[in-house]
């Protein structure tokens, strides 16, 4: 029953990582981001679409088949923890924090997410 949902989130987790790896492909650090208006803009949408993948990281996190169990060297609740931040304090996002969850937390992710859509 729930396949079809699951396989619905975890497309646009993996979309949500693809525009984020090519919206901060040029750059070479957190500082970076704040360095022209081009890429500040960047950065703005990089932490919309992380705020995307937090909120489906809860969604999964509820669903009765527990689709990210089985995949304990994510940090699920931190992904949904950092969407809250993102939503309820917005003004105070560090972006060492963010280019760092883009440069580190992604790439892992993604090999995750690709291996549960294998699965739904």
């Amino acid at each position: 029953m729930y396949n079809s949902t699951i396989h619905d989130i975890l497309e646009d987790i993996k979309e949500s990582i693809e525009l984020i790896q090519e919206w901060s492909k040029n750059v070479v650090s957190a500082d970076d981001f704040m360095l022209s208006p081009d890429k500040y803009m960047a950065f703005n949408a990089c932490v919309m679409r992380l705020q995307v993948i937090g909120e489906h990281v809860g969604k999964l996190l509820k669903i009765p088949e527990k689709p990210l169990s089985a995949y304990s060297s994510i940090p699920w609740e931190a992904i949904y923890g950092m969407r809250n931040l993102i939503s309820h304090e917005y003004a105070n996002i560090d972006e060492e924090i963010v280019y760092d969850t883009i440069q580190n937390g992604l790439p892992q992710l993604l090999e995750v997410v690709e291996q549960l859509l294998k699965q739904y």
